[in-house]
C-alpha cells in the first residue's frame, strides 16, 4: 500500500513554516515546538500534514502522538498514514477536538483505549505565582535517583494506574527519571530524609515550560505544602521561560483549586487517550 501523499516527514527546508504553524499557540503546542527546536537533519516522527487545498498542519507520532493546526481532513490523512506505517504509540494527547478527531479514525487498529481523559483544562501562568514560595524547594541531582524514583513511581501509579517499576518497564522508567535529574528538570522538597513534594519540567521551550509530575507524599497531603512548594519551583523555572503551563484532569478539584490559587488561568482544553 502506498503511503498517504498528504503526509510526509519534515525536512530542514520546512522548519520556518513549521515553527510558524506551531507558534500560533505556544502553550498548546510547546511539545511540538520543543521537537522542532531539536530537529537536525531528519526525524521521521515529525510530520507535515496537508489537505487538498494546500493548508498545512503538524504531527508528532512518537510514544506520544500530538498534532497542531490539523483540520478534520488532515486528521483523516494522518489516520491513513498511521495505518500504513503501523505506528506504535502509547497515547494521543493535545487539543481535545484534535485528539478525538484522530482517535475516532484510528481506534479500530490502535485500540482499545486503556484510559480516556476527555476533559483536561490547559492552564498557563505568565506572571509571578500568587503564593509565597517555600525556599527549601531545590533541584534534585542525578545521585539522588534512589530517593526520587519511588516518589516518581508513586505519582505515576496514582495518575496512570500502572506500576512503572514492574520488570517489563522499570529500566525504561528509571532511565526517564534519571534523564530528568541529569537535565536539572526535577524539583523536590525534603523532610526527614524523604521527598514530600516533587514537580518536573516535562517540556521546555524558550517561551513555555510545561510542568508534569506534581506530587505530594500522601502523609503530607492537606497540610498546605503543595502551594508554596510549587510556587518556588515556578519561580525557578521562570528564570528560563516566562510562561508556565500544565494540564489537569477536570475531576481533580483539589489540584485545580491549587493551580488557580497560584494564578493559573485556563487557556484551552486538552484530552488524552492512553493505549
Amino acid at each position: 500500500m502506498l503511503r498517504s501523499s498528504y503526509v510526509r516527514p519534515i525536512e530542514a527546508t520546512d522548519l520556518p513554516i513549521a515553527f510558524e504553524i506551531a507558534e500560533q499557540d505556544v502553550v498548546a503546542n510547546c511539545f511540538l515546538i520543543s521537537k522542532l527546536a531539536e530537529f537536525e537533519s531528519t526525524d521521521p516522527l515529525l510530520l507535515i500534514v496537508n489537505d487538498r487545498s494546500g493548508n498545512l498542519g503538524l504531527a508528532y507520532i512518537g510514544v506520544n502522538t500530538t498534532t497542531a493546526n490539523c483540520s478534520y481532513e488532515m486528521l483523516t490523512h494522518l489516520a491513513d498514514y498511521l495505518s500504513e506505517i503501523q505506528t506504535i504509540t502509547s497515547s494521543i494527547i493535545g487539543n481535545r477536538e484534535d485528539v478525538f478527531g484522530l482517535w475516532e479514525q484510528v481506534a479500530t487498529y490502535l485500540g482499545p483505549a486503556r484510559l480516556i481523559r476527555a476533559d483536561q483544562p490547559l492552564l498557563a501562568l505568565a506572571g509571578k505565582a500568587s503564593l509565597e514560595p517555600n525556599q527549601q524547594v531545590r533541584l534534585a541531582t542525578a545521585d539522588e535517583i534512589e530517593l526520587v524514583l519511588p516518589a516518581a513511581a508513586m505519582m505515576f501509579r496514582e495518575e496512570v494506574g500502572i506500576d512503572p517499576l514492574r520488570p517489563a518497564t522499570i529500566g525504561v522508567y528509571r532511565a526517564r527519571v534519571l534523564e530528568l535529574l541529569t537535565a536539572s528538570r526535577s524539583y523536590i522538597l525534603m523532610q526527614d530524609g524523604q521527598i514530600i513534594f516533587k514537580a518536573d519540567v516535562g517540556v521546555a521551550t524558550k517561551d513555555v515550560i510545561q510542568v508534569q509530575g506534581v506530587w505530594v507524599a500522601p502523609t503530607h497531603r492537606g497540610h498546605r505544602i503543595s502551594g508554596p512548594a510549587l510556587a518556588a519551583a515556578i519561580t525557578m523555572m521562570q528564570q528560563t521561560a516566562p510562561t508556565i503551563s500544565l494540564y489537569v484532569n477536570d475531576f481533580n478539584y483539589r489540584a485545580i483549586r491549587l493551580y488557580r490559587s497560584l494564578g493559573f488561568q485556563q487557556v484551552g482544553t486538552f484530552a488524552s487517550v492512553m493505549l
